[in-house]
């Protein structure tokens, strides 16, 4: 089982442009209009998974991916940001999720992984 949540950041992605990606991950993705934010829900094992969607998230270039559901095809918001640089196309970012770098960030690009601190990017 993975975690509750996971959130991903995109560079330079539209919520429109997710909308596909999330098509190959889950089955019967589909926008939920009743949501107070941008909000898709997908099944995967039987189990429904809200994503929520926020462009320019703190006004910077990136897209929050946030994922909230106990059952998810990853384990881990690296895992999830490395399959959506491979799916997307774009550079992700995620937080690590580790108490003692509670400010580290995974980048992933085409020229691959780095740590980075959160200080030095404007989601």
């Amino acid at each position: 089982m993975a975690h509750d949540t996971i959130e991903i950041y995109v560079r330079d992605l539209s919520a429109d442009d997710v909308v596909p990606w999330l098509r190959e991950v889950f089955h019967d993705v589909a926008r939920d209009d009743d949501a107070l934010v941008l909000t898709y829900e997908g099944t995967y094992e039987g189990e429904t998974v809200p994503v929520q969607i926020a462009e320019r998230v703190e006004g910077g270039p990136y897209t929050s991916v946030w994922f909230n559901a106990p059952t998810m095809p990853w384990n881990t918001a690296q895992a999830c940001a490395r399959e959506a640089h491979e799916g997307l196309g774009k550079e992700v970012l995620c937080f690590l999720s580790d108490p003692k770098r509670p400010w580290t960030m995974l980048r992933v690009t085409d020229d691959g992984d780095e740590y980075i601190d959160k200080g030095e990017v404007e989601l």
